[in-house]
């Protein structure tokens, strides 16, 4: 253990710095005495792949930094990276309650897939019997609805994330991904109308039927 006796004021100086690095003052304290031993910065952590950056921030700075962290129930220094993440990157970031929602987004528009497909599958039985469930054609609308609005509320939870960190709208990449959802939803509607559209029954048995009308 090394222990070493400074000002009162250049120790708070220092813990205040050290909230904002990896481990508190602790870690920050032995990376430091590794960097002037070993004339080289510390190893990284098992896992890391990144350097370490400090930041230095006026005491209100450092309040908001705190406050918004806690908000979204991380760290200091995990906030500041997914800010220069979607900044730097263009990528969105998200929170474990962002991360939940999307994963139930995801559950239901896999249900309402399935669905739309068990009721393609009936609907294509009933065009060969010439017997169709009544109010085919409001279920299939109710479902493609619904995955309408599945689709929209994961293209708001994209909006609201880069709306969150402030990346500006001329630099986000909305077009793109705007255009691969609808893609998707239209590729979905379309098979599904397909599927769902009632078949005519072949003109074969059309003809038989009028000639043992005949007879």
């Amino acid at each position: 253990m090394v222990g070493a006796y400074v000002e009162a004021g250049l120790a708070d100086r220092f813990k205040v710095w050290a909230r904002g690095t990896d481990g508190g003052a602790s870690a920050a304290l032995r990376r430091l005495i590794i960097q002037a031993v070993d004339g080289a910065e510390p190893s990284l952590p098992l896992g890391a792949t990144g350097r370490q950056i400090a930041v230095r921030l006026k005491e209100p700075e450092r309040v908001a930094l705190l406050r918004a962290a806690q908000a979204r129930r991380t760290t200091p220094a995990n906030w500041l990276r997914s800010l220069a993440i979607v900044h730097l990157g263009r990528r969105p970031q998200w929170s474990d309650t962002e991360t939940a929602e999307l994963r139930e987004i995801g559950m239901e528009v896999r249900r309402i897939g399935n669905n739309l497909n068990q009721l393609a599958r009936v609907m294509n039985e009933a065009a060969l019997t010439g017997e169709y469930p009544p109010n085919q054609g409001e279920t299939a609308h109710e479902g493609v609805e619904l995955l309408r609005t599945e689709l929209r509320r994961l293209m708001a939870i994209y909006t609201g994330n880069f709306d969150y960190w402030g990346l500006p709208d001329a630099v986000r990449p909305t077009a793109l991904l705007g255009m691969k959802v609808r893609e998707q939803a239209r590729q979905i509607e379309d098979k599904a109308s397909r599927r769902l559209r009632p078949r005519r029954r072949p003109a074969i048995f059309a003809d038989d039927e009028r000639a043992v009308g005949k007879e």
